[in-house]
């Protein structure tokens, strides 16, 4: 377990646009840098002597640049098809258009192996020597990032975010601001407001206990709590952090702790467990769905959702880093277990609940939960997702049958029964007799619908 956690790696945050582009500038004069270099160590007699090698490793350099330009293309091309498909014809137009990062990578590459073409006329092995570093830079740098870049462009938080960019840049030219005030009441906590809008990618722990333990040292009963869950969308003008008791501080210790918080287009797994519930949930839906038919998939998944849920339901409801940060008076805002449990399970449910596999396994799945809960809140949870699946129609006299086959149906009764034995056994342990009563008898009216 400890070699586990030391080969562990810490996420890195999600890369911007303008981070991206340092990179590569930062890259290139690397590459500026070993250019210069080989000329000052050679010179130009020795670069000269190298002119049979230099020209050949450039015609086969050029070979190499348009084989991935080509393949640069049909990328492009085949995102262009995948974002008309799965989203819209009319965002086409403005996913390529509207994204200057794209069109200045393809122009470059475009810019280098044309000038590589025209080097190989050119007798100078000076030329030659420029022409294979820039092509270099282009095959081994630019292309692999572009491939990144293009990925991260298809996702749909990135689609949704640009074109809701954009609109928002033509109000802002378009339309004046409202002139109105509003009456500032006096309140008991100071509310730090988000200045822009996106998913909270991930909280700088670290970087808020040194800002905010500055404010402690003037006013050792304040507390700081954040308002939004890791991994919920946050829009302008929302709250970020709520200052309890109220204490001034000044516009640079207000922006510090902005700026801890963390707001980007996509979702992290970073700090954020609940987006990998998610995804899987995502894929579990998208498998079920008319278009895929694959049910099999979407059975794995509810599998892995469940390998999530039983860890999280032996484990403490809090955090160990928010535990640490209430000693410094920052108090973290976490999802609860039913809110992981309904995340995993309510929408897959709702678009399976035709298809007696996916019930049964969603039945199955829970009550392997429900023998490794520790607690009595948890087990109540789990008996109250069971409960809003509306199953009683299984073993309710004269209802409408959930499935058309009795086969189907004693299908899902044996999971049930079976988790209502589970559960019955649990609150029995937890020396709640009633409610082990209750499970007991919604066994028994199951069983006696089996005919046993």
């Amino acid at each position: 377990m400890a070699k586990t956690a030391k080969l562990r790696r810490r996420p890195r945050p999600i890369r911007t646009d303008r981070q991206r582009a340092a990179g590569l500038l930062s890259v290139f004069a690397l590459f500026v840098v070993g250019f210069a270099a080989i000329v000052w160590f050679l010179g130009a007699e020795g670069i000269k002597d190298l002119a049979p090698t230099l020209s050949g490793l450039l015609m086969a350099m050029l070979g190499v640049g348009i084989t991935v330009l080509v393949t640069t293309f049909s990328f492009v091309f085949v995102a262009l098809s995948l974002v008309s498909v799965q989203f819209s014809p009319r965002v086409v137009r403005h996913f390529w258009h509207a994204d200057r990062f794209r069109a200045i990578f393809l122009w470059t590459f475009i810019a280098i192996f044309g000038f590589c073409f025209v080097g190989i006329f050119v007798a100078s092995p000076m030329l030659h020597l420029a022409a294979l570093t820039l092509s270099a830079y282009a095959v081994f740098v630019m292309f692999p990032v572009f491939l990144g870049y293009l990925a991260d462009n298809l996702n749909a938080a990135s689609v949704t975010h640009n074109i809701a960019n954009l609109t928002l840049s033509e109000i802002a030219r378009d339309y004046g601001p409202l002139d109105f005030s509003i009456q500032e009441t006096e309140t008991d906590c100071l509310t730090i407001f988000s200045e822009k809008c996106g998913f909270m990618e991930r909280v700088d722990t670290e970087r808020l206990t040194a800002v905010f333990s500055n404010v402690r040292a003037r006013s050792p009963e304040a507390t700081i709590r954040s308002t939004n869950y890791l991994g919920s969308f946050v829009e302008v003008g929302s709250p970020l952090a709520m200052i309890e008791p109220r204490v001034d501080i000044d516009s640079r210790t207000e922006s510090e702790i902005r700026n801890c918080f963390s707001l980007h287009k996509f979702r992290s797994i970073d700090q954020d467990i609940e987006y990998g519930i998610r995804q899987l949930a995502d894929i579990g839906i998208k498998a079920i769905s008319p278009a895929i038919n694959d049910p099999t998939t979407c059975v794995n998944c509810i599998h892995y959702l469940g390998v999530i849920i039983k860890e999280l339901a032996g484990r403490e409801s809090r955090s160990i880093k928010s535990l640490k940060l209430e000693k410094h008076g920052i108090l973290i805002k976490e999802p609860s277990f039913e809110q992981y449990i309904d995340d995993a399970f309510d929408q897959i449910y709702q678009f399976g609940r035709k298809d007696h596999v996916i019930v049964k396994s969603i039945v199955s799945v829970l009550a392997e939960i429900m023998s490794s809960v520790g607690d009595p809140e948890r087990a109540a949870v789990v008996v109250r997702e069971i409960e809003e699946m509306e199953l009683t129609a299984l073993y309710t006299e004269h209802a409408q049958p959930m499935f058309p086959l009795i086969e189907n149906r004693n299908y899902v009764r044996n999971a049930l029964a079976r988790f209502y034995r589970v559960a019955g056994e649990k609150f029995e342990a937890f020396d709640m007799s009633d409610k082990a009563a209750g499970c007991r008898r919604s066994a028994e009216s199951i069983n006696g619908s089996l005919g046993v």
